[in-house]
């Protein structure tokens, strides 16, 4: 439904890792959401460099190994539990077509083509996820979707 302004939102997708920021995000996605009777979408991304490398530290020089089948299925459980709780308060504001998805790969990259494979109008970030290493170093999530997304981003602070 467009307002006066000829804006609309069909599709919102909210991405979450859990975080606070990302719930306060999914707060702001919901209220969007209800405002333009548009379907909710959420997406959790299990990083794939935390599957595939093993944790290695140097002051101790040992390198622990485990499974990356049992690993994946922890953060599976983990993404699964992030998205009910949106998915339920999304329910129980009112909207009627919401779901979500955990995927496997870069979150930067796989937020921006998973929101495009969803027809996302906007999407709905936290400013701050849970990871202040992986900011320093390869830059934050929220900042590469601002510049590659498809479509407008709402960053959140918290």
């Amino acid at each position: 439904m467009a307002n006066e302004n000829g804006v609309s939102y069909g599709t919102i997708v909210v991405a979450t890792d859990g975080s606070p920021s990302s719930l306060e995000g999914a707060r702001h996605a919901i209220a969007l959401a209800k405002m333009s009777s548009a379907r909710l979408r959420v997406i959790n991304v299990i990083d794939a460099g935390v599957i595939i490398q093993p944790y290695t530290d140097p002051g101790i020089a040992i390198q622990l190994y485990a499974d990356p089948s049992v690993i994946l299925k922890g953060y599976q459980e983990e993404g699964e539990r992030f998205i009910a709780e949106i998915v339920q308060l999304g329910k129980n504001a009112g909207i009627k077509d919401v779901s979500g998805d955990v995927v496997l790969g870069s979150p930067r990259q796989m937020i921006v083509d998973w929101s495009e494979e969803q027809g996302a109008d906007m999407i709905v970030v936290g400013s701050h996820g849970s990871s202040r290493l992986t900011y320093l170093l390869i830059g934050s999530v929220a900042e590469h979707l601002v510049r590659y997304a498809h479509c407008p981003v709402l960053v959140v602070r918290k």
